[in-house]
This record gives C-alpha cells, structure tokens and sequence, in this order.
C-alpha cells in the first residue's frame, strides 16, 4: 500500500528506465552505480562506497574524486595489492555507466531543482596528488633494485675502505673506494664489537673491524 500511495504522489511509475532521480542534484536521467574509496594505510584500511543515483555529470564527479584518493592514500598497506585494483575495477565500470547517460535535465512535470549537476572535476591523472604516491613507490623499487644488484660494487666488505667522521666526531663512517681518501680498512666484520681487537664501526648491527692507514685521525672505539 505505501508503495502505491507513493507511486501515485510523485505522479511517475516506480519501474522503467526513466524512475531514477539524482542523488546529488535531483536530475534525470541518472543510473544506480556505486563508487569505491580504498584508504591503505599500513595498519589502517578503509574501503567505502559512495552510493548513487547519480547523473552523467555527478557520476563522473564522483568517481574522478574516488579514484584519485584510492590512488593517492590506498597503496600503502599489504591489503592494497588486492583492494585498491578492485576499486579501480568498479569505478571504471562505473564510469561507463554514467557515461552512457544523456544530459542531465530537470524531471518534466517537477519544479526545478535548487541544485545543479556536479560541474567537471580534474580528470585522475591530470592532478599532481595522483602521481606522488605512484611516483615515490617506483623511486622506492628503483633504489631497492640498485641496491641488491648483484653487479653493483659493494663498498662494505673486507678489504673495503672507511671515511671517518671527522666533522661531529660520531662513531660514524661512511663506506668509500679505497682510491679515494679514506682513513681505515675493514679487516673484518663481526656481530660484536668484543670480536675487534682494535677500533670499529657499527652499522645496521654489524661490526666493521678497522685499521688505521697512515696519516689518519683517531679512529673511534679504539680497544
């Protein structure tokens, strides 16, 4: 009974292709689609909906908005590798849907709305935001790659050659060539500074056993 009362209030049918009004602004024709926000956050995730109708213009507001924040704040939790796609994937379905609409008009017969379509918003990636999180993650794979290269020359291995920190006097070194100024050699690299009978470093837990060469300031940790 409240479905016919309804039905014969609004003065239009509850089915056919036309019955659905905008949920933003109230135009027609609009379609029922949903689109998905995926925040990753190491140990925080969200996945939410944003529910329609929505016109052509709303929808495509809408979804431009939940893609770029998907892309911007959802890659950084080991769920995103399946969550942040499966948005992608509805919003993209999504899009095509809205983009199938005709122009968004005020219902015939109703007093015209207040409100109007959502204007354009920035295409996804023609904002800056949209790059950065993608952008640092490949600098962030390039350096991971550079440095467990094989072929990369490793600097911190026995034989290798030590700078000293002479400007703060830490117990700091920084690993160099052995053709360019250097104060110690590394001897040998032990899990306790107990295991170095002379001076050392340590790096990352490990111990870099050194010899001074000649000429050189006083090395640190000296036993």
């Amino acid at each position: 009974m409240t479905d016919l009362i309804d039905s014969q209030r609004t003065g239009r049918p509850e089915t056919g292709p036309d019955r659905l009004d905008c949920a933003v602004c109230g135009h027609v024709p609009a379609a029922g689609v949903s689109f998905y926000r995926h925040v990753g956050l190491v140990v925080y995730v969200r996945f939410t909906r944003v529910q329609g109708p929505f016109c052509r213009d709303c929808g495509l507001a809408r979804m431009r908005d939940a893609t770029a924040e998907t892309i911007t704040s959802g890659l950084w939790s080991p769920v995103s590798v399946v969550l942040a796609p499966l948005a992608f994937i509805r919003n993209l379905r999504g899009r095509r849907t809205v983009l199938a609409l005709a122009k968004p008009v005020p219902r015939a017969g109703q007093a015209a709305s207040n409100l109007a379509p959502l204007p354009p918003t920035r295409p996804v990636f023609r904002r800056v935001k949209s790059w950065l999180a993608p952008a640092f993650l490949v600098a962030l794979v390039a350096v991971a790659a550079l440095v467990n290269d094989p072929s990369a020359e490793r600097l911190n291995v026995v034989g290798g050659c030590v700078e000293i920190d002479t400007f703060l006097r830490a117990d700091t070194a920084d690993f160099v060539r052995c053709d360019e100024p250097h104060d110690a050699v590394i001897t040998s690299i032990e899990t306790s500074y107990e295991s170095c009978a002379g001076a050392y470093v340590e790096q990352l837990y490990r111990y870099y056993c050194l010899d001074a060469v000649d000429g050189a300031a006083p090395l640190p940790n000296a036993r």
